[in-house]
């Protein structure tokens, strides 16, 4: 994981040392969020077996809590995407791929991010603190 300098607390954009790098590894989540929801839910359990009976879904329903779970996945993911489009200016695959999948500006100019580095961290600390705030 590339190195993130914590807002200090003369900056505008201040926020806990804690709660900053939170937002970090929170943001970092996203790949494995967008690519559980792209998969199709297991609802082959069912029935689940627990010591010497059977026991249905009476209890238990595996199909709600997936639902459940692919919902709050769903609800992260959008939040995510809607405050890097706040922030992001237009360039949000670029501050995606720097803040979620961990490019580095190198990676990201060689891709063609169309600023400087001095902008693209600017709006990388601006999501981070309100991604900090949020959650």
């Amino acid at each position: 994981m590339s190195r993130y300098r914590t807002p200090t607390r003369r900056s505008k954009r201040y926020v806990h040392e804690e709660d900053f790098h939170t937002a970090v590894h929170y943001a970092r989540r996203y790949p494995h969020w967008v690519a559980e929801l792209q998969i199709e839910p297991d609802t082959s359990k069912a029935i689940t077996y627990e010591q010497d009976r059977v026991q249905t879904s009476n209890t238990y329903d595996p199909v709600q809590a997936t639902a459940i779970r692919r919902a709050e996945i769903a609800k992260k993911v959008d939040m995510i995407d809607k405050l890097i489009h706040e922030c992001a200016d237009g360039m949000d695959k670029f501050l995606i791929l720097g803040v979620c999948y961990g490019s580095t500006f190198k990676d990201l100019k060689s891709a063609g991010i169309p600023c400087e580095h001095a902008k693209y961290y600017d709006m990388r600390r601006e999501f981070l603190c309100k991604l900090a705030e949020r959650i």
